[in-house]
């Protein structure tokens, strides 16, 4: 089968790392794949290179209306059987450009985000009646648009993301400690509630309880880091909070911490959670739905107030308390859960089912 997996672009980012997973599981299954991104940013090429993906882009400096135009080319050149894309303006975008090229090509667009936002979805979903099939990576999405677009009811779907728990091996760790290196992963933007778990950081400081921060991700939103980094100056917290920037080794990042901390206002099926639970490490999250999916309260982690300090510290706090043994179980139970929930042939079957229905 030929298909064309069509993203924003190679930056980094959870939806894109997903995609071109998705295209590696369909390759290594013998079929013709290529990736193409309405971008040039590059930071997954070296993802593409190793898994010898075919791979071709469009340039940042190109307008809307030119994008859109050679992805209708490229769509008639190829002519495959099968487009997938990711993300809302790929979508809409390939739903466009799938139009004007007339061609048959099933098309299927995915959902990466729990994030809602009613004009914009109107408009969105609208568009995305266009589109053969829907597939979500979000419960309380799913849900939402099930509610609000009846006519994308029977088309659409959730699916979990791909882990590869191959590479996340079970983490062995001695659970004796005084000291507690705390894990963050993502973007550094507000959404993140990064200045929260910084306040969490400082009232565990006041209460002279071992912790330090590590911070792995995206700078790329300066005032908001600023805001962090004036915030930790004023309350001498640099040896307690260490931002290490992006890093390409997430493997090695959590071999390096104790515990993972991911506290988002919302999240798709978060890469960074399940990456954790696949490498045994104990989850520390927000109470929002997706997360409530890979974690339960006190079992494998703990769900926590992400506008709260207070509840983050206390979670912190709790983790810290459990007996070594308590915390082994805890690892163990993540890593299974990990195993049962990422079988990559599962989705690979369910993905192959959906083509050949449509």
């Amino acid at each position: 089968m030929k298909i064309l997996f069509l993203t924003g672009s190679l930056n980094q980012g959870g939806a894109e790392y997903q995609i071109l997973e998705l295209a590696k599981l369909f390759k290594n299954k013998g079929h013709e794949i290529e990736v193409f991104a309405i971008t040039d940013y590059s930071f997954y090429k070296t993802f593409i290179d190793a898994n010898n993906i075919k791979y071709s882009h469009l340039l940042n400096h190109q307008s809307k209306v030119k994008r859109i135009w050679l992805t209708t080319k490229k769509i008639r050149k190829e002519n495959p059987e099968v487009i997938i894309s990711y993300l809302k303006v790929p979508s809409q975008v390939t739903v466009v450009a799938r139009l004007l090229s007339r061609r048959k090509t099933k098309l299927i667009v995915g959902e990466r985000t729990s994030d809602v936002r009613p004009l914009l979805d109107k408009i969105h979903f609208t568009l995305m009646r266009f589109a053969n099939f829907v597939t979500v990576n979000s419960i309380s999405k799913l849900n939402y648009i099930t509610n609000r677009f009846p006519k994308l009811r029977n088309k659409i779907a959730f699916f979990p993301n791909i882990i590869d728990i191959e590479k996340f091996n079970f983490i062995h760790k001695k659970y004796t400690y005084q000291f507690l290196t705390i894990g963050f992963v993502g973007r550094i933007s507000p959404e993140k509630n990064l200045m929260n778990l910084v306040k969490a950081v400082q009232i565990l400081k006041c209460k002279e309880t071992n912790v330090q921060l590590l911070i792995y991700g995206d700078t790329r939103n300066a005032e908001y880091l600023n805001t962090i980094e004036t915030f930790i100056k004023e309350n001498r917290l640099e040896d307690e909070v260490l931002f290490k920037g992006i890093s390409n080794n997430v493997v090695q990042v959590y071999k390096e911490i104790d515990v993972l901390c991911l506290i988002s206002d919302y999240e798709g099926f978060s890469n960074v959670l399940s990456e954790g639970l696949a490498s045994g490490l104990p989850l520390i999250t927000s109470d929002i739905a997706e997360n409530r999916f890979l974690v339960e309260n006190k079992e494998n982690g703990y769900v926590v107030n992400q506008k709260d300090p207070e509840d983050i510290a206390k979670g912190i706090e709790d983790y810290m308390k459990l007996t070594s043994e308590v915390k082994l179980k805890m690892a163990k139970t993540n890593r299974a859960k990990a195993e049962k929930m990422f079988d990559k042939e599962i989705l690979y079957t369910n993905y192959i089912g959906l083509i050949n229905t449509l």
